[in-house]
């Protein structure tokens, strides 16, 4: 440790009269969240998370992810020390779905919502629930299918996809 005066020239930003913050020395931070946003938007357009060509009549035949909903929290890459850099997040996603079953034209409609999406956790940490728009048993059937664990598993993943590529900007 430099004694007062005799430090790394970094130090210098509280005699500076522009208060610049020399090298990046100080913690910098950039927000991506709007980036976040846009990617997470384009992995799940029209993400097809239940097929069945051959479904019986009345069962779940198709459902899919019809848009990114919405997106709260933060994302940000953060720089300390001029090189030490991490991603930091704290993100709710909620994604429009939609869904039919065999034998009818009715579209069913609801959301997926998955909130503790943030960088000191993983997908234990995640709240995930589902939603549907009216009652039936189409509706109830779907919204089954979208709370399988094989359909949150892909969702997590797509996430881990969004996750992972931010991490890498760091």
């Amino acid at each position: 440790m430099a004694k007062w005066g005799e430090g790394d020239p970094r130090w210098l930003v509280e005699h500076r009269d522009d208060g610049k913050n020399v090298n990046g020395w100080h913690w910098e931070e950039k927000d991506r969240k709007e980036w976040a946003k846009a990617r997470l938007a384009e992995l799940f357009s029209g993400l097809v998370l239940h097929e069945l060509e051959d479904a019986a009549e009345g069962e779940p035949q198709r459902l899919k992810v019809e848009r990114l909903k919405e997106l709260t929290g933060d994302a940000s890459i953060t720089t300390r020390k001029g090189n030490k850099r991490f991603a930091v997040f704290d993100l709710s996603v909620t994604l429009a779905w939609e869904g039919v079953v065999a034998g009818s034209t009715t579209v069913v409609k609801g959301d997926i919502r998955i909130d503790e999406v943030h960088s000191t956790g993983d997908e234990d940490d995640y709240v995930y629930s589902v939603t549907v728009e009216g009652s039936g048993a189409a509706q109830t059937k779907l919204k089954a299918v979208a709370a399988d664990a094989a359909i949150k598993a892909n969702v997590y993943a797509t996430i881990g996809q969004c996750i992972k590529e931010l991490r890498d900007q760091a």
